[in-house]
């Protein structure tokens, strides 16, 4: 089975052989026999789905947790999904996915495979499906003893005790068997997670044997790509037994180690009553959630922990990554107060990275103030991010520099508590950029603040200032990243940046209400004065705040990775005036590759998305066609809300991308895409 790891396909069409004809036969019995199943559970109804053709291969193996012991179980959410099929350690026949799964053990709860593929599926058309290898056992370690159980590589002392081995061995048979019964069949990834055990091991030694096994695996199976995700452990769990930090080091540093894995993040709060390493049935469906993210990080990982390939000031856009989320991990972050956490290296990102492009939201605010992000180890700057008042939810894109340990700052100048969430968009690489199209961070720095300079612009007016050639922009900047922030308006309207000399475009980059006070990052193309403007919509007067974090160089990107700021922002999408409200639960895809003088090809394209007429309150993900939804968001709005906020979103192999809407009620959506990074 050589190749990437996707290469288990059933044979083509033409001539059917009387074996081909058998298999087939053998899964329409196969399928009749499930479908009665279900009609007499009252799992579906008569009117059957398009029964499934397809089955995408999951291995799930470790310990307790993969096999299975979130409680509670036996719900209406439990009964069987004919999409979802194993092929048991036990019992060696294609059949469906129970709870529990046939795990080595006896599992007493729910396995994050299970709500992995339940994850999964969402986004896969009605006739593929997902089959389990289920291949976990509790209390297993890394171990060389004589009598037991091992994931050692070669170190078991008789063949019953060799779980790699074992779980190949029922890996290759379930596939065989699935092919039998007339599927098309491929090897899609390995779900991980144990640890627990190994509490006792450093953090080089627990790296070393799990590197070794995710080879092994590999090497094996015959799928050297093959998409291997790490599950972690909750915090709780890794505060009560000393040692478990150093294995929660290794897991979290695997994607930065070996090319093709990712990393599952898991919740505080989600064991089961009582329990300091067991999920409970919470933690499961919200691993399993997290599982599906770092599946999709792992098929992109094709440089863990390199330098290769790249180049300084490369933009490159990943899949949205939650990467803090303090509600879940260290809790509020008092008035006054920051939270540190880790960015190069970790969740799939590399080591050599200048900044990030991160989406904060702040939420649950006790009282009105701002957040400054700011690399590690550097003093907190005179510059805001994101404004809030008490109450409020506010999301805000930030570029933000990474400090020389690989981790960034969130102040809190409130004097009440918040908490914050964090999901990485972006990376740029560090060193000194040199080609068209490469960016270089500095720290945020404010350019403009008509409260202390030139007073309020006046609604339908404008203001202009000087970016390129001082206070860190060389003069040779083709584009800057500014946070901007309206102020003290007057009435609702909007801002909209552009370069000096141009006219003012039609779109929008701060919307704004009277009384309010809204910030928004923006890529804005510099005029050939050296400067840019801010243009007031509104029929009154408001005060702006803009602080610069970075600039792009000048010239014609050509390397993948250069970004190409459009001279003016261009509105691709209005659904006020074209597909209409985008239902509760609903998206709406965009087209973005060549069209609107954008090239065929590219990676990702930077928009400006804002959320109107807005019917309840909830969140947009914007994210490629064709992939899974990630766990972030992008824009959170109340009812009644307008809001904008600026986001860096991958594309997909139709040139598109989707915007989805997690609110119980419709939305109008805008986007204005203000340049695309290269491919």
């Amino acid at each position: 089975m050589a190749g990437s790891g996707r290469s288990w396909r059933a044979p083509g069409r033409g001539r059917r052989s009387a074996e081909a004809l058998r298999r087939v036969a053998m899964r329409g019995l196969l399928a009749s026999m499930t479908v009665c199943a279900l009609l007499l559970a009252g799992v579906m109804p008569a009117q059957a789905r398009e029964p499934v053709a397809a089955l995408r291969v999951f291995l799930a193996v470790g310990q307790s947790n993969m096999s299975g012991r979130g409680l509670p179980i036996g719900g209406p959410e439990d009964k069987v999904d004919p999409r979802i099929f194993q092929f048991g350690a036990k019992n060696r026949t294609l059949r469906p996915g129970r709870i529990h799964l046939d795990m080595h053990d006896s599992p007493s709860g729910i396995s994050p495979a299970t709500t992995f593929a339940r994850e999964y599926l969402k986004a896969q058309p009605e006739n593929v499906g997902v089959l389990i290898i289920p291949a976990a056992h509790g209390g297993t370690v890394f171990a060389s003893a004589a009598g037991t159980l091992t994931w050692s590589v070669g170190k078991a002392s008789a063949p019953e005790y060799d779980l790699p081995e074992l779980a190949i061995a029922q890996t290759l048979e379930g596939i065989a068997a699935a092919r039998a019964a007339g599927y098309a069949v491929s090897l899609e990834g390995i779900l991980w997670h144990q640890g627990e055990g190994n509490a006792r091991m450093s953090t080089a030694a627990y790296s070393a044997h799990l590197d070794e096994l995710i080879g092994h695996f590999r090497s094996r199976l015959q799928a050297p790509a093959l998409p291997f995700v790490v599950g972690g452990m909750t915090p709780e769990g890794i505060d009560a037994i000393p040692g478990r930090k150093n294995v929660d080091r290794s897991h979290r540093e695997t994607p930065s180690r070996v090319v093709h894995t990712g990393f599952a993040d898991a919740m505080r709060g989600g064991l089961n009553a009582g329990d300091i390493t067991h999920f409970s049935r919470t933690g499961v469906e919200y691993l399993g959630k997290t599982y599906l993210s770092g599946y999709w990080r792992a098929t992109g990982n094709a440089g863990a922990g390199s330098t290769q390939a790249g180049y300084p000031g490369q933009t490159v856009a990943v899949p949205a990554t939650r990467i803090l989320d303090t509600r879940l991990s260290s809790g509020r972050v008092p008035g006054g107060g920051s939270v540190t956490f880790k960015v190069a290296g970790v969740n799939g990102l590399p080591v050599d990275i200048a900044a990030v492009a991160i989406n904060l939201t702040v939420t649950e605010a006790a009282s009105f103030g701002f957040i400054t992000a700011h690399a590690s180890g550097t003093g907190k700057p005179n510059a805001s991010n994101v404004n809030y008042a008490a109450g409020q939810t506010v999301p805000n894109l930030a570029v933000v520099p990474v400090g020389a340990d690989g981790k960034v700052i969130l102040s809190n100048t409130s004097t009440g508590s918040v908490q914050l969430v964090a999901d990485v968009s972006a990376y740029f690489r560090a060193g000194t950029p040199s080609v068209p199209g490469a960016f270089k961070s500095i720290a945020p720095t404010r350019f403009l603040d008509t409260r202390t300079s030139s007073g309020k612009v006046i609604g339908g007016r404008a203001v202009s200032f000087t970016v390129a050639g001082t206070r860190g922009v060389p003069a040779n900047a083709a584009a800057v990243v500014l946070n901007l922030t309206a102020t003290e308006t007057k009435a609702s309207g909007f801002l909209t940046a552009h370069a000096t000399g141009t006219g003012r475009p039609n779109a929008s980059n701060v919307n704004y209400g009277a009384g309010q006070t809204i910030p928004n990052l923006v890529v804005v193309p510099i005029g050939r004065s050296g400067k840019v403007t801010i243009s007031n919509t509104s029929s009154g007067s408001a005060q702006v705040v803009a602080d610069v974090s970075g600039y792009f160089l000048a010239g014609e990107p050509a390397r993948a990775g250069s970004l190409d700021a459009l001279a003016v922002p261009t509105r691709f999408l209005d659904t006020r005036v074209s597909s209409g409200r985008v239902p509760a639960g609903g998206s709406v895809a965009l087209q973005v590759a060549g069209v609107n003088g954008l090239p065929a090809t590219l990676s990702a394209v930077v928009v400006n998305l804002t959320v109107t007429e807005a019917r309840s309150a909830g969140f947009l993900t914007a994210f490629a066609s064709g992939a899974a939804r990630p766990n972030a968001s992008n824009v959170n709005f109340a009812p009644g809300q307008t809001v904008p906020n600026l986001a860096v979103v991958p594309v997909g192999p139709d040139g598109r991308i989707r915007i989805a809407n997690s609110s119980g009620g419709s939305v109008q959506l805008v986007a204005d895409v203000s340049g695309y990074i290269m491919k």
